[in-house]
C-alpha cells in the first residue's frame, strides 16, 4: 500500500510517498491517466488531489487542513510517471525521486522505495 505523509518544516516541507514496486507502478499509472485525461483525481491512500485547474504548478495546501492539491500539466504528469516507473524497476531495490515543477513556493514530493521501514508514516 502506498503510504503518504506531509512532513512540515519551516524551511523544507515535503510530501513523502513510500511504496513498493507495485504501489509505485499504480501511482505512475494514475499520473499517466491524468496526463491523457486531465481531470481531478485522488492519489490512492492520501488526501492529495490531482488537478489541472488554473494556478501555480506543484503541490499546495488547500484551505482544509491536511488536504493538498497537486496541480500538474500533462507534460509534468508524464515526466513524473516515467521517473516513478524507473524507481519501480526490479533492478532498483531502493532509491528515491524528487518531483518538482518549479522551485518557487512549491512543496516538493519525494517518492521513495526501500529507504524507510514499513511502519514509517503509519499512524499509531
Amino acid at each position: 500500500m502506498l503510504r503518504v505523509g506531509f512532513l512540515p518544516s519551516d524551511f523544507n516541507p515535503m510530501v513523502l510517498m513510500l511504496g513498493e514496486a507495485e504501489d509505485l507502478h499504480r501511482l505512475a499509472a494514475t499520473l499517466r491517466q491524468f496526463a491523457h485525461h486531465p481531470s481531478d483525481a485522488a492519489i490512492e491512500g492520501s488526501s492529495i488531489r490531482l488537478t489541472a485547474s488554473a494556478g501555480p504548478l506543484g503541490i499546495h495546501a488547500a484551505a482544509d487542513p491536511g488536504v493538498f492539491f497537486w496541480r500538474l500539466d500533462q507534460d509534468h504528469a508524464r515526466t513524473f510517471a516515467d521517473q516513478i516507473d524507473r524507481l519501480a524497476q526490479p533492478s532498483r531495490i531502493a532509491g528515491s525521486e524528487i518531483l518538482e515543477c518549479t522551485t518557487e513556493e512549491e512543496i516538493p514530493v519525494k517518492v521513495s522505495r526501500g529507504e524507510y521501514t514499513d511502519d514509517f508514516l503509519q499512524v499509531g
